[in-house]
């Protein structure tokens, strides 16, 4: 027997609310609350500019080399992709889309409100394929406790900024998620960081009672 038509169309708006609630993706970007890490590189270690993260709003001097950055964050989360080479974006300032390393391979703590569970890391790096010792990076290592994984990064045949995206097995939970970059030049440098993680459990089940929902509403209607 057909469900009443206005009893039907209450259920299908509560069950279309409790989906639109929802990611609409299997995972969804989750923002960092900071991230630590060793200031980028410049002038006084032979840089042609100052490729420091001077948005930085946590504790450190953003205008010294290296120096250890903690609490705060900054250029790698901003939402600011560069689109340009390094040499055509940086400047003597350090408030450039890049944040450069020289001589170390650094290592991003991104420290998150809540524990998640982590599946996949995007990174938008320069590609400058050696012009001025910077290049693709030659890795990246992700490390949620003590869960690792390394991911060989190709360098493509242009010299555009690109996205290596980084797809996560399982294993990848906590409230803390550090990743790695492998120098393949002298310099690396990174404009941007995106984690994304799988819904929590009760919001993947409220997904799947809506769907549910909606799927035997359908069926009653065609009954």
């Amino acid at each position: 027997m057909p469900m009443h038509p206005t009893l039907a169309h209450h259920a299908s708006a509560l069950a279309l609310a409790a989906l639109m609630a929802l990611p609409a993706a299997a995972q969804t970007v989750v923002a960092p609350i900071a991230y630590d890490m060793p200031n980028g590189y410049g002038q006084a270690n032979m840089g042609s500019f100052n490729y420091w993260d001077k948005a930085y709003t946590g504790s450190g001097n953003t205008s010294l080399d290296f120096d250890p950055l903690s609490g705060g964050l900054g250029d790698l989360t901003d939402g600011v992709v560069a689109t340009g080479r390094w040499d055509a974006v940086e400047n003597l300032e350090g408030t450039g889309p890049y944040v450069g390393w020289a001589a170390i391979d650094p290592v991003i703590t991104f420290r998150f409100a809540q524990a998640h569970t982590f599946s996949q890391v995007t990174v938008w790096h320069d590609d400058a394929n050696g012009h001025g010792n910077v290049a693709t990076p030659q890795a990246f290592t992700v490390t949620v406790g003590a869960v690792s994984q390394r991911f060989e990064i190709t360098d493509p045949a242009s010299d555009t900024p690109l996205a290596s995206t980084l797809v996560l097995g399982p294993g990848f939970s906590g409230d803390t998620l550090a990743l790695q970059v492998h120098r393949f030049d002298t310099a690396t440098m990174l404009s941007e960081v995106q984690i994304s993680a799988v819904p929590e459990p009760a919001s993947a089940a409220l997904l799947a009672a809506g769907a549910g929902l909606l799927l035997a509403l359908r069926r009653r209607g065609r009954a």
